[in-house]
């Protein structure tokens, strides 16, 4: 038991909040914070946790609770237990522990060395289409950068012929994010004709690959982009958000934008360093980066988010939560402002690079 006589789910119910996809491990929810209405916000059901992707609200089953009634947790507590009967007193609440069902079990991420050797094997399995090609160049990159930042097409069959290749020369599979074990005991690849697109490397610092994010040919509701993940696998893995980096690491001015494919592309047009976040939201995860970029003197943050912070309020406080953090390191901060008939900074480097 995980300490409470309730579930994350409970709550769930008792906010009567609207679930858009459900999977075995987690559910996307109507965010009850910011009203996103297309299932923004991730509620994880072994974990007993939530945040929204959309406006960055984030924390345990009491917070949820107790957050959009503004009361303490000791209060949220109390009146959970007596909406569903629980029997319990208020009181000291229970330590919260992590749970996990038998039948889902979880694996820790692999080290990134490992993570990089397997994921370089998988896509050397890979082709990337003359669709997926062809976007690629309409957005600005030309076949030599295309092949440098590894991009590859989804594979729609033969799943098991790339499992068996990557394990041909002993690459390990437990606690690569985007593998799993089957029912049979063998490895699958979490890969589906649903979810197919663009296979983009999401890298470190330096250069190896964190993980995969996935750029829909068909937005699922409103996702252009999810992770080569299997966190709702047995015996899979959670990629976690890594952080993309391009560039130079030593450089002393570093944009931070959003996303690996725009970061990539923007570097190929002006040659700058690009630090992208998954998401907007998701800053808290540039803690360790700007840390290394510190100690590698790094001078000038600059905040290079989509044009739209300029019109929603809630990129436009992501955009300041990144930026007080940049400034506790100690950088010089910065805001980079375009036309705004060009959502990002690849969009806006694109069109004065045809204007030259």
């Amino acid at each position: 038991m995980n300490g409470y006589p309730f579930t994350i789910l409970d709550i769930a119910g008792i906010l009567n909040l609207k679930i858009r996809r459900r999977q075995p491990t987690n559910i996307d929810v109507d965010c009850p914070f910011c009203g996103h209405k297309k299932g923004k916000m991730n509620i994880n059901l072994t974990k007993n946790v939530f945040r929204c992707n959309y406006c960055g609200e984030s924390g345990g089953m009491i917070e949820l609770y107790s957050k959009v009634f503004q009361i303490s947790n000791v209060q949220g507590y109390a009146e959970i237990c007596e909406i569903l009967h629980c029997g319990k007193e208020p009181g000291e609440l229970p330590k919260p522990k992590q749970l996990y069902t038998p039948d889902m079990e979880q694996l820790p991420k692999a080290d990134l060395e490992t993570r990089h050797q397997t994921y370089s094997m998988m896509l050397a399995q890979l082709i990337l289409s003359k669709d997926h090609q062809q976007n690629l160049m309409h957005r600005g990159l030309n076949k030599e950068q295309i092949l440098k930042y590894g991009y590859k097409s989804t594979p729609a069959f033969g799943f098991n012929r790339i499992v068996s290749a990557i394990m041909s020369k002993e690459c390990v599979l437990d606690g690569v994010p985007g593998f799993y074990t089957k029912k049979n005991n063998t490895y699958g690849i979490n890969f589906h004709k649903n979810a197919s697109g663009i296979l983009i490397p999401v890298c470190s610092m330096d250069g190896r690959i964190e993980g995969f994010q996935i750029r829909l040919d068909r937005p699922i509701e409103d996702k252009k982009y999810i992770w080569f993940s299997s966190s709702n696998q047995f015996r899979g893995t959670s990629v976690g958000g890594p952080v993309h980096f391009i560039g130079n690491p030593a450089d002393k001015t570093v944009y931070v934008t959003e996303g690996a494919l725009k970061a990539n592309i923007a570097h190929s047009f002006c040659g700058k360093t690009f630090v992208a976040l998954a998401g907007v939201s998701h800053y808290k995860s540039l803690e360790s980066i700007f840390a290394q970029l510190k100690q590698n003197g790094t001078k000038n943050i600059v905040e290079a988010y989509d044009m739209d912070k300029d019109t929603n309020v809630h990129v436009e406080q992501s955009c300041m939560q990144m930026m007080q953090m940049a400034d506790k390191f100690g950088f010089q901060v910065h805001r980079l402002r375009w036309d705004a008939r060009y959502k990002g900074i690849d969009d806006w480097l694109k069109y004065t690079s045809q204007r030259k």
